[in-house]
């Protein structure tokens, strides 16, 4: 260390900087026209002013400043000497969230500098060719200068939401300069509450060829789902938070200015100390200041202490301070007692079991705690905390998948990219929605399987699929390759029966013949030149709207208007492919400078009855096609006369190992027996306590088979098959890839017979 001090004290005697003056002097007279200053500052404020805005920006003391540059000059010859490891970049235990309001906030800023900076060149431009006109007492002046200048800030934010496309001199620090904003779909509620607890590392990762940045590190447990993260490209990069974790938003400094007088209190040494032993002593750091010096065990006291008050609330310390105690280590991290009371940080809620209290931590200092996943764990060993539930973990998506412990990883990820492409109910006020198209499932059902956060989040209000008797035989040829039979009656009463909504807006201005100053010249109406008995008027009222209700082929009418000019009266076509009905009809307009009703919006609803070709799924991962409509007369039956809804092919289940789908189609069947919802929350069974035997007891109470095997006949020749039939209820969805929407973009080319 002694060698390399002296290394770079003789590098910087060749600069011949002996004085702080000199050497901020230094700095300033070679960053001059890089800061863009008025010239009538000194080298030496510039430097300063350099120092400001780019040297540890955070915090404001040159002392402090100084303070740190000296402790990341140790950390770095410790790093160099093995003594501890770099910092991981791609560590949730070093990341911030990136959150919209300063990035907001950092556009209007360099909005509003590039229109000073105009006004500024402007008047230099007057200074250089016409000096005896610039006045600046004169308001005229310094008003026609400012009116020159383009200060439309709110163009540029509105741009920047509707296109995700960040226009940038400076770039804002940025990586990338796209895909900041995405449309929020609301295809379904799961959909819907998703985009609004993903987390995307950015753009610029997405070209790497490393992975590295996609691992899935021990220090995401709590903060980032290891499970709802799609399948692809993104795989890794876009992830969710998990539902015990949240985003700090408010501001702590007010509260956190009083723990560096608490711990001196507690026997820290302070930052202005003039004799301190760095061999003995670890730094303490508030939001990357350093506040004092305290040695190993004290670091310790004092980080126990905090938490006692900050999970007591007491002596003004901030429930979501982060406090993480780095002990020394061959190694490891650079120890020290780091707090963070800042925005955009990760922290979930456990329990501390000192007091009993609930406890904010942060994803930091949970590397260096001893938390519990369940009770039971805590006489086994040394435990500090236990969470509050073991699925914490887990996204609120994921934790919706029932019995996921059970099924092969991969399945729980499909699952959740299937459940936000379920047909379901996007919203509880269709009504009066004007969503260019949303997908509905007309007659959806609350699952009896369901995890106990299905009721806290109020799930059945936004129901995703219905519940269908399943049956696994080899019944037919169509059930091969993941295909399904659906059972021709379930689908009569309406199985999987779904609407696409859609809306549409007619607007008399841009229709022919319409004016393009003045009062209108379109009009809604049917004019006196059409008949009585015009096919038109089946579909179109008196008024030239629509009628609520009507059904609409390909071609109808749809709406009628009057023309001045001519006094004849056009007509409106419905240009869908499909056959579809009004459902409402919306006058819009109203203002002052349109005298009458000029445009409408009309909301269709197109009827998709499950055709073949249609995907449906379980909440296990297993995706399959609808391939036939099987009359119920052939379809196999029960003992007891019940004929399944679906048959799935036995070959889906070996290779996906989705144990989870067994264990709840025996909990759906005994849950429709006894009438009562079953738990299906993971982790709730162990090799002593099996889910076999606590579901087996209750379809045995209820008269059937221990394991959900029953006796089946045929439906077409009457006889018992050899082997008794899984037979059970499972909750289905539909998903929106449909047959109708796709048929029409197949390419010409050669088709393989088989399919």
């Amino acid at each position: 260390m002694t060698d390399r001090v002296e290394l770079l004290l003789r590098n910087f005697k060749s600069y011949k900087l002996y004085t702080q003056k000199q050497c901020l002097e230094f700095l300033g007279e070679r960053f001059r026209v890089v800061l863009g200053l008025p010239e009538d500052y000194s080298n030496q404020q510039l430097g300063m002013e350099l120092l400001d805005r780019v040297l540890l920006v955070h915090l404001d003391s040159s002392r402090d400043k100084y303070r740190l540059l000296i402790f990341m000059l140790r950390k770095l010859l410790a790093l160099v000497s093995g003594a501890c490891c770099d910092d991981n970049p791609d560590s949730p235990a070093n990341h911030e969230v990136m959150m919209p309001g300063y990035l907001y906030g950092n556009i209007i800023r360099e909005r509003l500098e590039n229109s000073l900076q105009a006004v500024r060149f402007d008047i230099l431009n007057d200074l250089r060719r016409h000096p005896t006109k610039v006045n600046f007492f004169d308001t005229k002046y310094i008003q026609s200068k400012i009116r020159k200048t383009n200060w439309d800030i709110g163009a540029k934010l509105i741009n920047f939401l509707a296109s995700g496309v960040l226009s940038s001199t400076t770039g804002l620090d940025l990586q990338q300069a796209n895909g900041f904003t995405i449309i929020c779909e609301k295809l379904n509620w799961y959909r819907y509450l998703s985009h609004f607890r993903s987390i995307h590392r950015g753009g610029f990762f997405t070209t790497q060829r490393t992975t590295g940045v996609r691992k899935l590190l021990p220090e995401a447990w709590g903060f980032i789902c290891p499970v709802h993260t799609p399948d692809g490209e993104p795989c890794g990069l876009l992830n969710h938070l998990a539902r015990g974790c949240r985003i700090v938003t408010e501001r702590l400094d007010e509260e956190a200015d009083y723990i560096p007088a608490q711990l001196s209190a507690l026997g820290m040494t302070e930052a202005i100390a003039t004799t301190i032993d760095g061999r003995k002593n670890q730094t303490v750091q508030l939001d990357g200041r350093i506040i004092g010096w305290a040695s190993e065990k004290l670091c310790r006291k004092l980080a126990e202490a905090l938490r006692i008050w900050k999970t007591e609330k007491k002596n003004h310390v901030p429930w979501d301070l982060e406090i993480a105690c780095i002990p020394p280590s061959n190694g490891g991290l650079y120890p020290g007692l780091y707090l963070f009371s800042g925005r955009a940080r990760f922290m979930r809620t456990v329990r501390y079991l000192a007091n009993g209290r609930e406890d904010s931590i942060g994803s930091l200092e949970q590397v260096y705690m001893n938390i519990a996943v369940k009770p039971e764990e805590i006489p086994t060993g040394d435990f500090t905390h236990v969470e509050v539930s073991t699925t914490n973990f887990l996204s609120i998506l994921a934790s919706l998948t029932p019995f996921s412990d059970f099924n092969q990883s991969p399945r729980n990820i499909y699952q959740c990219q299937m459940g936000k492409q379920t047909m379901g109910t996007p919203s509880t006020a269709l009504l009066h929605r004007t969503d260019n198209k949303l997908y509905r499932i007309q007659s959806p059902q609350t699952p009896i399987v369901r995890p106990d956060i299905h009721n806290e989040y109020g799930m059945d209000n936004f129901p995703n699929g219905t519940n269908a008797v399943v049956a696994v035989i080899s019944y037919t040829g169509y059930d091969m390759e993941d295909a399904m039979i659906l059972n021709k009656s379930a689908h009569e009463r309406g199985f999987g029966y779904g609407s696409v909504i859609k809306s549409m807006e007619v607007d008399l201005t841009k229709e022919r013949g319409a004016a393009r100053y003045g009062p209108p010249k379109n009009h809604f109406g049917i004019g006196r030149d059409i008949w009585k008995d015009h096919r038109g008027q089946e579909t179109v009222d008196t008024d030239g709207l629509p009628i609520v209700g009507a059904k609409l082929e390909p071609g109808d009418m749809i709406a009628a208007y009057v023309n001045d000019t001519t006094g004849k009266t056009c007509w409106i076509k419905y240009k869908g492919d499909e056959a579809c009905y009004v459902e409402t009809v919306r006058a819009l307009g109203g203002y002052e400078n349109e005298p009458e009703m000029q445009r409408i919006q009309i909301t269709l609803r197109i009827p998709r009855s499950p055709v073949i070709g249609d995907k449906f799924s379980s909440r296990h991962g297993q995706k399959g096609v609808c391939s036939q409509k099987w009359p119920a007369i052939d379809m196999p039956f029960s003992e007891s006369g019940i004929q399944p809804d679906v048959i799935i092919n036995p070959h889906a289940f070996p290779s996906r190992m989705t144990i989870g789908m067994f264990v709840e189609s025996m909990a759906g069947k005994a849950g429709a027996m006894h009438g009562i919802p079953q738990d299906g929350s993971p982790f709730k069974f162990s090799e002593e306590d099996r889910a076999v035997d606590y579901f087996g007891k209750q379809l045995l109470a209820a008269g059937y088979n221990y394991f959900g095997n029953e006796p089946m006949y045929s439906g077409i020749t009457g006889q018992e098959f050899h082997a008794d039939i899984y037979l059970g209820v499972v909750y289905y969805q539909r998903l929106r890839h449909m047959v109708l929407d796709k048929f029409q973009c197949r390419t010409t080319g050669p088709v393989e017979q088989v399919t």
